[in-house]
């Protein structure tokens, strides 16, 4: 029995020690704190179009997202990453979610839009 508890606990061991990778962020402010944001983004210049991370940021700054024409077009400023849901009272600009979704403050919460990337 002491043998079966043993070998139990060398194989236990390994999975309880290893290591993690760091979480993305749930909730940051201001563009240079969100994951995947494209800092080479150009208005009117091809992007990858996608239904997550869809942010990025030309050289002077200015917050783009990637149309679903595939190429850059203007958004209102990215203010950082925030839960859905998360109250936003009458923040302006767009967020993302920590799993990529853009979000925009509708009806005192951050809540999912696609209408920047999908209807411009």
């Amino acid at each position: 029995m002491a043998a079966v508890a043993m070998a139990c606990a060398f194989v236990a061991a390994p999975l309880t020690a290893a290591p993690t990778a760091p979480a993305l962020p749930q909730v940051c402010d201001g563009a240079g704190c969100v994951p995947y944001v494209d800092h080479t983004a150009v208005k009117g210049e091809h992007c990858v179009q996608n239904t997550r991370y869809n942010f990025g940021m030309d050289a002077a700054g200015n917050t783009l997202a990637c149309s679903s024409r595939s190429v850059w077009i203007e958004s209102p400023p990215l203010v950082g990453v925030r839960p859905i849901r998360l109250p936003c009272g009458e923040d302006t600009g767009v967020a993302q979610s920590p799993d990529g979704v853009p979000l925009s403050c509708i009806g005192g919460a951050w809540t999912s839009d696609y209408s920047v990337p999908f209807y411009r």
